[in-house]
């Protein structure tokens, strides 16, 4: 059997983490529900080409939420999607990394899948929910064959730095952690891609058991550890002998937003899958509304016209003018809204301070007050 996969771990409050896209609070609900619309749209978009293939959305939240007066279980029911909760086991201590610190969810998928199913030529195909398909993915799972395993390597310079670490960083790292010298220095393999038999699985998770304390102590003693799940993953692939594919004909990190970097080539049209991080506010809210209002999610568009209905409205390969506007005048209004709680919020303990002091006067007269 093949599987179909992504994911959603929701952070708690004091527990969130940044995301550069959404700029929201990562515990809010204006910021979950950005990523429960990339879900829908994830997995339309693999109904429609995916038939036979079985379709999971694993989860730490027990109750899924109403979005846009909609319920996303039903919607999930409808689209054959099944819903598996597993907890966040492996949250990462306090101060270990700012930014996506709920990516090691990924290693409680691979937990459950790895203790659930004993069928050790099962796939798994888990992609994060920002992605849309193309056409159908066969090709992609039998790629993955003798070994029942492939992946993509983010084709960088040894010394750019991607979330705190260089490719060269990682070869130090991997050093330190396997005791002995290398002369390759690793890939970086892409985080959001990720596609495995169980018995691989297996694999990686016993060793991710062994690193997992060593990466927390690490961080305690202030040393180089592996800040996201790609650095993490990349590791358990080599150590287990495991290199990216040579050559990548099937999914792409496809940047859009003309204001940072653009990537779109013409040829993209031609891939499996588009990873698209800087759309989740844009063309793929469009999605969202379109396919959810549609008569059965838009699945009687032929195939044809649904490759050039996603390309306009996620602008690949091409931006038109009113697209490009828009991105700039959200960014920048998004970038001043940033900016303008940064400034308010000594403001706003100064106004707590003084509301405290006024119900106590008593209070003037403490630490806490005069360090406000």
């Amino acid at each position: 059997m093949n599987y179909i996969c992504s994911w959603l771990c929701a952070d708690e409050k004091g527990a969130e983490s940044i995301f550069p896209q959404t700029g929201k609070k990562s515990s809010g609900k204006e910021h979950q529900d950005i990523y429960w619309r990339c879900l829908i749209v994830f997995f339309i978009t693999s109904r429609r080409f995916n038939k036979t293939e079985k379709h999971l959305l694993f989860t730490n939240v027990n109750k899924l939420p109403v979005v846009d007066g909609r319920n996303v279980e039903t919607i999930f029911n409808e689209l054959g999607v099944e819903i598996i909760f597993t907890d966040f086991k492996y949250r990462t201590p306090a101060g270990y990394y700012s930014m996506f610190q709920n990516q090691f969810y990924e290693f409680s998928i691979l937990e459950y899948i790895s203790t659930s199913n004993k069928q050790p030529d099962d796939k798994y195909l888990i992609l994060d929910s920002d992605c849309i398909f193309l056409k159908p993915v066969n090709d992609l799972f039998e790629a993955t064959k003798p070994d029942g395993f492939i992946s993509f390597e983010d084709d960088v310079l040894p010394d750019y730095v991607i979330n705190g670490l260089s490719r060269n960083n990682l070869k130090t790292l991997y050093e330190e952690l396997m005791n002995r010298l290398l002369k390759e220095i690793p890939s970086y393999h892409l985080g959001e891609f990720f596609l495995s038999s169980v018995e691989n699985i297996e694999l990686f998770f016993n060793d991710f058991k062994v690193l997992w304390p060593q990466l927390k102590e690490r961080h305690e003693k202030g040393l180089m550890k592996f800040n996201e799940e790609a650095h993490t993953l990349s590791y358990l692939y080599f150590k287990n002998g495991f290199r990216a594919h040579k050559e990548n004909i099937y999914m792409k990190r496809i940047w859009t937003n003309p204001l940072f970097y653009r990537n779109t080539e013409a040829s993209d049209a031609s891939l499996y899958i588009w990873h698209l991080p800087s759309e989740k506010t844009f063309g793929l809210n469009r999605l969202y509304k379109y396919f959810t209002q549609a008569p059965a999610y838009a699945f009687n568009m032929s195939d044809e016209s649904y490759i050039q209905f996603i390309q306009k409205e996620l602008n690949v390969p091409h931006l038109l003018m009113l697209r490009r506007i828009e991105y700039y005048v959200l960014s920048f209004y998004r970038a001043i809204i940033k900016r303008i709680k940064r400034k308010l919020s000594p403001l706003k303990k100064a106004r707590i301070a003084v509301v405290t002091i006024a119900k106590n006067p008593d209070y003037e007269n403490c630490s806490t007050a005069n360090n406000i």
